[in-house]
């Protein structure tokens, strides 16, 4: 039983310090105030804390009561998850539909620089490849302006897209949005209602995006994922369960058609 228990501790111990040194060598290149990055820490600190006391008793000293109660939920709470994540897999190699009227861009974070973040970045790589393949497509780029942006997102797109050779007559700026629901709304004000639309994002968020456009709208819309491409990608897979959750219960999207 002592080994058996010994082992327990051992894996608190463990996870504890994986979810740890997960935060901050996450936090050393997106810095330490991150968006929710705090949990993947926080979680660590109570894994190691557990694996101290059980080290120390034998096992967690509460009541048993309160030890199963706590597993029930814990248990409840990863099923949610899980199905949460299923959806946002679903979505994650969305390649669109072709030959839309327009896409919508989705905006992200710009650097103190003017230069787009990684996650912009590659969505700004996936609407000049949409925009290549599709030539009588036009974008919307959409995205407001932050209190530590430079510039508004949707001209950080805007001028790397010029840049890259796309025509100016094919994007339009929309800098008013702070939302992914703002983003859907203020851009059906430019292009009308009836326009066969695409959203363009990143992968772990297509599906929520979509489902936020198809409240909207009434219709199916099509998502173009746009890879994420480093391990940040299980952080922000993790935060969109949150982000599903609330869009749901805020009456923002629906999960199930």
């Amino acid at each position: 039983m002592k080994n058996k228990l010994n082992i327990k501790a051992w894996a608190w111990l463990i996870a504890g310090i994986i979810l740890v040194c997960y935060y901050f060598i996450e936090s050393l290149f997106v810095g330490f105030t991150f968006s929710l990055l705090w949990l993947w820490c926080a979680g660590g600190l109570v894994c190691i804390l557990f694996s101290l006391l059980t080290f120390k008793h034998g096992k967690l000293p509460i009541p048993k009561w309160m030890f199963v109660t706590a597993c029930i939920i814990l248990s409840i709470i990863f099923v949610i998850f899980c199905v949460l994540e299923g959806f946002v897999i679903s979505q994650m190699d969305a390649v669109g539909k072709q030959g839309l009227d327009y896409i919508i861009v989705l905006g992200a974070k710009v650097n103190r620089n003017g230069v787009p973040s990684k996650p912009l970045y590659w969505r700004i790589d996936a609407a000049e490849e949409y925009l290549i393949d599709n030539p009588d497509t036009i974008a919307v780029l959409s995205g407001g302006k932050g209190n530590d942006e430079p510039i508004s997102e949707a001209q950080c797109m805007y001028n790397e897209l010029v840049q890259r050779g796309i025509s100016r007559d094919r994007l339009i700026i929309e800098e008013n949005s702070t939302s992914t629901n703002e983003n859907i709304r203020f851009t059906l004000d430019i292009i009308g209602d009836d326009a066969e639309f695409g959203i363009v994002t990143n992968n772990f968020h297509v599906f929520r995006a979509v489902r936020i456009a198809e409240k909207v709208t009434g219709r199916a819309i099509s998502g173009v994922a746009s890879h994420y491409k480093d391990a940040l990608i299980v952080h922000y897979m993790a935060r969109e369960a949150i982000g599903i959750l609330k869009d749901t219960i805020q009456n923002n999207m629906d999960i199930f058609y």
